[in-house]
């Protein structure tokens, strides 16, 4: 199994530092670096152009958190992974709670100067900071304060109006905490629910996430090669 690898996109605000806790799975994970989105690009059409950045052999797995999850299943079209994972994420961008949705689509509209006073306001507002502990909460912001305004700005637009895909090629396999307040539970419809656990919890939540990526994929590749 050790030839199998993770590919994880991050979340709004993080990069491939956001998946530390999950680099004790028995697979390596292959962090996805964002790339400069073009003036008004779509989540989907922005997707695309990072899948041709992925150079992975297969067989390999594909997740991402929040925002990240979403841009995962857009790459899917591309990449071909055996599986896709939602951590804390949704299909489209009706898993966002209206109020944050609204919020969202309001900051991709700000023109470009007002991006960063824009960025600090989604960071100053956000409901995940609530469920992190100090050094959770210092690691989020030092990821957060490292992203561009511009690209805080084009990824609340992006996500807010993505239209999602219904029907994936691959197999989705979902993990949702029942006290996120971005993405309610009761938006989605998750294959596994974790209790107490809020927006973050693959921080927050990392044993319980890790063993679902791990039974799941243990069970795919048992099915594969069996």
């Amino acid at each position: 199994m050790s030839h199998v690898t993770v590919v994880m996109v991050s979340g709004l605000g993080g990069d491939g530092r956001l998946f530390e806790p999950q680099r004790s799975l028995p697979w390596p994970i292959l962090a996805v670096d964002w790339i400069e989105p073009l003036p008004r690009e779509s989540l989907a059409a922005y997707a695309q152009r990072l899948a041709q950045r992925v150079k992975v052999a297969p067989p390999f797995f594909l997740g991402g958190v929040s925002m990240g999850g979403m841009i995962a299943l857009e790459m899917s079209r591309w990449l071909h992974p055996e599986a896709v994972f939602l951590i804390a994420s949704g299909r489209s961008r009706r898993a966002i709670a209206p109020l944050w949705r609204l919020l969202a689509r309001a900051v991709g509209l700000v023109p470009l100067s007002f991006a960063p006073a824009a960025a600090a306001l989604v960071r100053a507002f956000s409901p995940a900071g609530g469920e992190l502990n100090s050094e959770q909460r210092k690691f989020c912001w030092q990821m957060a304060n490292a992203t561009p305004p511009s690209f805080v700005r084009w990824g609340c637009g992006a996500a807010a109006t993505w239209e999602g895909i219904d029907l994936p090629r691959v197999p989705v396999h979902h993990i949702h905490g029942d006290c996120d307040r971005i993405m309610p539970v009761s938006r989605v419809n998750p294959d596994r629910v974790v209790h107490g656990g809020g927006h973050m919890i693959n921080l927050t939540h990392a044993d319980q996430v890790n063993a679902y990526l791990t039974d799941r994929i243990a069970a795919h590749l048992d099915r594969t090669t069996g």
